[in-house]
């Protein structure tokens, strides 16, 4: 264990000691009794309630992944709704959806994958299923989708969804055949069409409105939609207006829903709540008062687990967590200003960064690192990082320097086993490893880092920190997420310490949930960034690098939001393979090729310092449901934020604990 680790768990632990002494008296194993749990009551006859008045064994209760919602009243998806608490993931159906523990698309509210009508790839046949209700008793028809269409294309100007956008530029035409059966035409020839109108990810791009409630709206830009009649298996019965919880219950026809035929969701109740920050959530995750959590740093999870045995991570061996999120975390640079426009200085950055120093420091050790702009993971690992393997161990600077480290895992691994982790929470072997903790990452090289430095003019004076060409001090501007996210927070102050050892005046600089938005997305304010993107889960990397073009490029000092191209790349060979692989099938080795051609120039550039998977740090608390995902038991991703919990809610079971 390292030591800012250790004393952090002493200090979480000694808190939860003292706030648990002060409001009741352990009993069974550690835990509280049954009802004692703060903001909750007993009734004989129901058992523990939640704090919302439902039965504690028939609600299932995860923390929100936002913490407060700014907008909890705003229901309506065409315009930016409230989608951290459940309604893409209970309260709706798409027209395919993603096997998130196989990577396949499958139909949904569609009968079958999209019948492809002609050689060009451009026009396609899409029955839906008969039988699927809306939660007020109307049937779901091609009725509402073509006038979901009619509304996104006429009403375009108004609407704030993003998405909008990008189903507009993508459909040229649409027409309904019967009532079940509709046909499109795309602008371009699509193989995606499935995750361009389904789900690729979390969530998808095409939303059915009921075409009943909408049309009778004046204006639906300004139809809030707070109580929607919905699609999945859940409405919602009530929600708090200062936005932090929303609880949701279960059809009573459930099985007419737009997924009622993957079987009974399980709990009747479905509890959004924030438990506050993090040293409040552990106690109440402690008190059974809820059953997932997102985003806990490992420390908070060691504690609580010393305190419940009923708490879990996703893996009993380390990295202990679930590293299959779409999106990485990195470094996003603004390639527009100086002196960040130059290779040199953005490969200085990457090689001054002791990747190993700040996992272990931030994480305890527990993340999987990446030097290619893309998760590593066991569907994208086969296709695009162990063929890239040999080249990455060849790859040199031009000054001839190989910058990449083989050994990183297997030397990270020496280390935990050094502090502490016991041998039989390591991997063992190689392969065992690199599957842990990665194919390898950057080496960390201060010195080559101030050679690539000088090269540029960018030099240090007599107090050791770097100077810019006319003498002044480089003063590096690093955004990084305030208490919304812990877990990032860390990393970041982690990655700022590192570039100060070797230098860089570094100005780390936290910020609210709505401004980290805006400097990511506004030229004239960013500079650097720790970020999450890279969002690719199944071999189709458009769905993130669709916009990586020429023409999205803004000037450096624009302050309107870039429309793509968030990289501020500017790589014509990158622009050219881009534009061929979209009229590609995402089957086609050609198109895999250029996907692997693409991550080589992001490496050549260091377009992005890519760092490492998201650590999804979720542990689960099984004391009133089981059966969650582990590694042991992969049926989907644990994530409750995607609209593959669905299949949670389906596969868990009740203990019989009241």
């Amino acid at each position: 264990m390292s030591q800012p680790g250790k004393y952090l768990r002493i200090i979480i632990f000694g808190l939860l000691m003292l706030l648990l002494a002060a409001c009741q008296t352990p009993t069974e194993a550690g835990l509280s009794p049954a009802g004692a749990a703060g903001g909750q009551e007993q009734s004989d006859q129901q058992g523990t309630l939640t704090d919302v008045g439902t039965p504690r064994h028939e609600t299932l209760v995860v923390q929100t992944f936002d913490r407060k919602s700014a907008n909890p009243d705003q229901m309506n998806p065409l315009m930016q709704y409230a989608h951290w608490r459940g309604f893409r993931e209970l309260g709706w159906g798409f027209l395919w959806e993603t096997d998130t523990g196989t990577g396949e698309s499958y139909p949904e509210l569609a009968a079958d994958m999209p019948e492809v009508l002609n050689p060009e790839h451009t026009r396609f046949r899409i029955k839906l299923k008969e039988g699927i209700y809306w939660s007020d008793g109307v049937e779901f028809t091609t009725d509402d989708i073509i006038y979901t269409l009619d509304t996104y294309f006429n009403e375009r100007e108004k609407l704030t969804n993003a998405n909008v956008n990008r189903i507009v530029n993508y459909i040229k035409s649409y027409q309904a055949i019967d009532r079940y059966t509709f046909e499109v035409e795309t602008v371009n020839p699509s193989y995606d069409l499935h995750t361009v109108m389904g789900v690729y990810t979390w969530g998808s791009a095409f939303i059915p409105v009921p075409k009943h409630i909408f049309e009778k709206q004046p204006d639906v830009s300004q139809f809030r939609n707070t109580y929607p009649v919905t699609l999945g298996p859940y409405v919602v019965k009530e929600f708090d207006p200062n936005g932090f919880w929303q609880l949701w219950e279960r059809r009573e026809d459930w099985e007419r829903s737009a997924w009622g035929w993957m079987g009974e969701p399980k709990p009747k109740y479905v509890l959004y709540k924030d438990f506050g920050p993090e040293e409040t959530r552990v106690l109440a995750f402690v008190q059974n008062q809820y059953d997932v959590d997102t985003f806990m740093s490992p420390d908070s999870i060691k504690a609580a687990q010393e305190r419940n045995p009923y708490i879990t991570t996703f893996s009993d061996k380390m990295p202990y967590h679930n590293m299959d999120d779409a999106c990485s975390y990195g470094v996003l640079m603004n390639q527009h200003k100086p002196p960040l426009d130059k290779a040199e200085v953005r490969w200085a950055l990457a090689l001054s960064l002791d990747l190993k120093e700040v996992g272990i420091n931030a994480l305890s050790g527990e993340f999987k690192a990446s030097p290619l702009p893309m998760v590593d993971t066991r569907i994208l690992r086969p296709i695009y990082f162990e063929p890239l393997i040999p080249w990455l161990q060849e790859f040199t600077l031009p000054d001839g320097y190989k910058p990449f480290d083989p050994n990183f895992a297997a030397d990270l691994v020496a280390r935990l086993a050094e502090s502490g982790v016991p041998a039989e929470e390591l991997p063992q072997g190689e392969e065992a490893i690199s599957e842990a903790f990665g194919i390898g990452w950057w080496k960390y090289d201060p010195a080559e880092a101030e050679r690539l430095l000088n090269s540029v003019g960018i030099t240090k004076n007599a107090d050791g920190v770097y100077t810019l060409p006319d003498g002044s001090v480089w003063e590096l501007e690093l955004v990084i997420p305030g208490d919304w996210n812990k877990v990032m927070q860390r990393v970041g102050f982690s990655i700022a310490d590192s570039w100060r050892k070797a230098g860089i005046q570094v100005n780390a600089r936290q910020v609210d949930n709505a401004e980290f938005s805006k400097v990511q997305n506004t030229n004239a304010l960013l500079t650097t960034i720790l970020n999450w993107t890279n969002c690719i889960f199944t071999p189709n990397y458009l769905n993130s690098w669709h916009s990586i073009s020429l023409e999205n490029l803004k000037a450096a000092d624009a302050t309107e939001p870039i429309v793509g191209n968030q990289y501020r790349w500017n790589n014509a060979t990158v622009d050219a393979l881009i534009k061929e692989s979209k009229a590609m099938d995402q089957s086609d080795p050609k198109f895999r090729e250029n996907g692997r051609a693409i991550l080589q120039e992001f490496v050549k550039d260091m377009a992005y310092i890519n760092i490492m998977n998201i650590p999804t740090t979720i542990p689960t608390n099984e004391y009133y449901w089981t059966n969650f995902p582990k590694q042991d038991n992969y049926y989907a991703v644990p994530y409750t934020w995607w609209s593959s919990f669905k299949e949670i809610v389906v596969n868990i079971e009740p203990t019989g604990r009241r």
